[in-house]
């Protein structure tokens, strides 16, 4: 009885360091990019100017970008294509077929991800745009109220 006791108290603990650990590092990930996009390009069918875009990603395959002056917001969903390494290129990458830029890939810390909606195609050039981390601004406490 005290053996069995034993190996459950160790596999609550080994658990416990686990998600411990799990959470640390799903932490210290960025949740915010950053990429400025010099073309128009298109999102679902839905065209998008050029500018500073903010993607912020809500859960594992779904991230809303918006645009840094408020004026534009695209839901995002995503199909994980590549799990995460430790130095991944953070960039945005988009495909050029005839003559119109479309959104189709994120290379983040969370690995490579493939837009939902985007098809790629064999004749598609590809541009890369650099994917720049935004650190959230948290609240601290103030001195008095």
């Amino acid at each position: 009885m005290k053996r069995k006791r034993g190996l459950k108290q160790s596999g609550v603990a080994l658990a416990l360091i686990v998600l411990v650990a799990g959470l640390g590092l799903a932490q210290s990930r960025p949740t915010q990019g950053m990429i400025d996009v010099p073309f128009e390009f298109y999102i679902s069918g839905v065209k998008l100017p050029a500018g500073e875009y903010l993607l912020d990603r809500v859960a594992p395959t779904y991230v809303l970008l918006r645009s840094k002056d408020g004026t534009r917001q695209q839901d995002l969903y995503l199909l994980q294509t590549a799990v995460p390494t430790k130095n991944p290129p953070l960039k945005v990458v988009f495909a050029l077929r005839d003559g119109k830029y479309y959104f189709s890939e994120i290379w983040s810390w969370y690995g490579k991800s493939q837009l939902s909606s985007f098809t790629p195609q064999s004749g598609d050039q590809t541009k890369d745009i650099p994917l720049k981390a935004v650190q959230k601004d948290v609240a601290k406490p103030g001195g008095s109220l």
